[in-house]
């Protein structure tokens, strides 16, 4: 045997180790991962139980507890949020669930930032969440070439070995891992509420933020496949936008232009949005003081609140009512009209 051969075939066997010992040591990490992203055990065990699915990232995660929206909506649902989603990542779980569900209604997530998202913003870290909750071999290496660059991927093999070599521990020490989502069907529950910058801090920080206003075209492609998989398969779709914190709708400027861009997406397919920032008791429903984890995500608690809110629109909408008068028209009107109220003693403005 030639000298070429030789080290050729010493160069397969040496590969074919290295990828058994990595499929061994990750596999548990996929298979029955102990992180509180990974549920595509979860979802494939409990296909075909959903009529309602929400796509979203942490914004939408945090906002909708799927069993408070199954009481005030009377559906079954399952929240697929998860942090730092691209929307080619939305577009990729949407798909499967549609295809092994029956679903009559999908609630899509907008946050502020969901159509300017790019590697540079979720980079590394959004993509270890994606992958770890790939439900199959082919789902995760079409994320990988779409989303990751190749300079990323000997990082992510590094990452990856780590969190399997934690899943061996924690499996060795305490038996099987039970994923919560089976009780939550997606929520994550924990977080609690914490008091909001004081208002007197408002018109002082007016505008001193500025928000990312720009479309990534990749975001806006994906964004109408998962409409076009609602409109192929006859999908009831809305989009919907969570509420933030009164104090960051001040302090960052430029969420009319990004409400100007949902809008557009709204009024090209023909599907309501719904921009709980606009809602006129904002406030009333959603106190600074308590209602919100952080500037931009809701708390728990207020997260069996907001769906009760959502139901209402839905099923008012539904039934043919006009709720436009719900809502301000842009979010200029919406703070100065809310400041307002504050004066007048209005609730929820801690003043």
């Amino acid at each position: 045997m030639s000298n070429f051969k030789k080290a050729l075939l010493s160069t397969l066997a040496v590969l074919a180790c290295f990828a058994l010992l990595t499929a061994l040591v990750t596999a548990p990490y996929y298979l029955n991962g102990v992180y509180n992203y990974q549920d595509a055990k979860v979802r494939r065990d409990l296909a075909g139980e959903f009529d309602v699915l929400v796509s979203g990232a942490s914004q939408g995660l945090r906002a909708i507890d799927p069993l408070a929206l199954d009481r005030a909506l009377g559906c079954t649902s399952y929240d697929l949020g998860t942090p730092l989603q691209t929307m080619y990542g939305r577009y990729l779980t949407l798909k499967q669930e549609m295809e092994r569900n029956p679903v009559s209604l999908v609630i899509i997530e907008l946050s502020y930032d969901a159509m300017a998202r790019d590697y540079a913003y979720y980079g590394f870290e959004g993509s270890v969440y994606q992958l770890g909750r790939a439900d199959s071999a082919g789902q995760w290496l079409d994320y990988l070439i779409h989303q990751v660059p190749p300079k990323d991927w000997v990082r992510l093999l590094h990452d990856t070995l780590t969190r399997g070599v934690y899943t061996w521990k924690q499996l060795l020490k305490n038996g099987p891992y039970v994923p919560f989502q089976y009780e939550t069907h997606g929520f994550q529950p924990g977080l609690k509420g914490v008091p909001m910058p004081e208002t007197s801090l408002y018109e002082a920080d007016y505008h001193k933020e500025t928000l990312p206003t720009n479309v990534e075209e990749e975001n806006l492609y994906y964004l109408d496949k998962c409409l076009e998989l609602c409109r192929e398969r006859g999908v009831e779709a809305v989009l919907i936008s969570t509420p933030l914190s009164e104090y960051m709708l001040w302090n960052c400027d430029g969420f009319d232009e990004i409400l100007a861009t949902h809008r557009g997406v709204s009024e090209k397919w023909g599907v309501p949005l719904y921009d709980f920032n606009l809602k006129k008791d904002k406030l009333e429903r959603y106190p600074e003081e308590t209602a919100y984890c952080d500037q931009h995500h809701l708390c728990e608690a207020s997260a069996q609140e907001f769906p009760k809110d959502l139901a209402d629109i839905l099923l008012r909408a539904r039934a043919g009512e006009d709720v436009s008068g719900e809502f301000y028209a842009t979010y200029d009107e919406a703070i100065h009209a809310r400041k307002a109220q504050w004066a007048e003693g209005g609730t929820g403005s801690g003043v």
